[in-house]
């Protein structure tokens, strides 16, 4: 009797044993054909994108902004055309004509500022030639955008002559922003008052749009 009821034990074991190996090939079968699914799904997606036609972005344009940097011997130096307005993605170029024959070197932290920054292939010309940057005892002016990046050294005019620089830029980010001269070419002890702390003098706005 032990020995019928051992061989329905070993019966019982087997057929367990075969139940779970069909249970888990039944799910391996279900696996695979969700990923094989999944695959389709992507296949089908991806032939859907590559099928689609691609819109190009409208051609963006290029514009050009004219400052002029002039002296007043009764307030101090101004750049003309303080503020206006681009559209991201713009390519502007900004032409400044200065007329100011006089020096302002940067100091301490400033000093950074006599570099070029922000500009399209990271220079400007000054008279048509590129520069990275301008000698600090030749800084009269910066025309300096924080809020985008930009940093244009201004180099002092030769005597009863003048210095364009020109510069490229592409403005990526929205809002208005303010510019301001990082020379110190004011009034008051550190030279930063005066028309460097006046509106359309030594700083103005640059307004990005959509």
């Amino acid at each position: 009797m032990s020995g019928q009821v051992g061989r329905s034990r070993a019966v019982s074991s087997a057929g367990m044993v075969v139940i779970s190996l069909v249970a888990v090939l039944a799910g391996l079968g279900a696996s695979v054909a969700v990923v094989a699914g999944l695959a389709t799904g992507v296949r089908a997606a991806a032939s859907q994108l590559t099928s689609s036609k691609v819109t190009p972005a409208p051609a963006r344009r290029t514009v050009t902004e004219s400052m002029e940097l002039l002296t007043n011997a009764a307030f101090g130096p101004r750049y003309t055309n303080a503020s206006w307005s681009v559209q991201a993605g713009d390519t502007v170029i900004l032409k400044i004509k200065s007329y100011d024959d006089g020096t302002a070197p940067l100091t301490g932290a400033q000093m950074m500022y006599d570099n070029v920054e922000g500009t399209l292939g990271g220079t400007e010309t000054v008279d048509g030639r590129a520069v990275r940057r301008i000698p600090n005892a030749d800084v009269a002016h910066t025309f300096t955008v924080v809020g985008l990046g930009l940093n244009l050294p201004i180099p002092a005019a030769p005597t009863g002559s003048t210095v364009t620089v020109v510069a490229r830029f592409v403005p990526e980010r929205t809002g208005s922003f303010v510019w301001q001269c990082y020379a110190p070419c004011g009034t008051g002890p550190n030279l930063m008052g005066g028309p460097m702390a006046t509106m359309s003098w030594m700083e103005g706005k640059v307004r990005v749009i959509q």
